[in-house]
């Protein structure tokens, strides 16, 4: 994943807006992770440090060499980003993009895990990428089980009223 996160964010300026595409213009196909509606898409990254994520998202360096994890161990956090491309401004210029976490732990029990808006601003400039506002951070302790854990993310651009569904899976050990 981290070097795929390297490879999306050194051609943030060639992404289209029509969907997710690569250096040569060509469609990049959906995952569960990236999906996109129209011109509206959403990728959810895991980060051991959401702070540092964020901070080098918005350095002046291009590209940023930004980490992302898909494994925890127990005793510490990890928390889930979105970045996104394409929402709708509605009459006065601004967007409206929500988001809710949910939490799926390895015995496939779910619980909501937060949510909030993604982005409620002025729409970024055409074929840029944005790191959303809403963020979901959990941490786990000795008494949560080890496995497999997928983090869900329903995104909706209000606006617009497409919506969108990423899922990111976490390995946590001991």
């Amino acid at each position: 994943m981290k070097w795929y996160l390297t490879f999306l964010a050194a051609f943030v300026p060639l992404f289209a807006q029509s969907a997710w595409i690569d250096s040569t213009g060509k469609p990049i196909p959906d995952t569960e992770s990236m999906r996109s509606a129209g011109d509206f898409g959403v990728q959810i990254v895991l980060a051991a440090d959401e702070g540092q994520f964020r901070q080098i998202w918005n350095s002046s360096k291009t590209p940023p060499k930004l980490s992302t994890t898909n494994t925890v161990r127990l005793g510490q956090s990890v928390s889930a980003l979105l970045i996104f491309h394409g929402c709708s401004p509605n009459t006065g210029g601004v967007c409206d993009v929500a988001s809710e976490f949910i939490l799926e732990a390895p015995d496939g029990s779910k619980a909501p895990a937060g949510g909030g808006p993604v982005w409620s601003g002025k729409p970024m400039q055409q074929r840029l990428l944005q790191l959303g506002q809403a963020s979901m951070t959990i941490g786990f302790d000795k008494t949560d089980p080890i496995g497999d854990y997928k983090i869900t993310a329903n995104i909706k651009d209000k606006v617009s009223g497409r919506a969108l569904v990423v899922v990111a899976r976490l390995k946590v050990t001991k």
